[in-house]
């Protein structure tokens, strides 16, 4: 009788790669931007917002 032994990756370990390359696409979509002195505050204020978001799911990531 043959056993075949085959090897999977569980549901937690697939949604942990999709997150993590959720995280890797967001960093590359919006990564830290200096401000330059033409920016207005409301593009500043819009681009940290973006910002805050990929570093809360960085730290999230890092704290599991």
């Amino acid at each position: 009788m043959n056993i075949v032994m085959s090897t999977s990756l569980s549901t937690l370990e697939v949604l942990g790669m999709q997150h993590h390359a959720l995280v890797n696409e967001l960093n590359d979509n919006f990564p830290p931007i200096t401000p330059s002195p033409e920016d207005t505050i409301e593009k500043i204020m819009y681009r940290s917002g973006q910002r805050s978001v990929v570093e809360w799911l960085l730290t999230r990531l890092e704290d599991k």
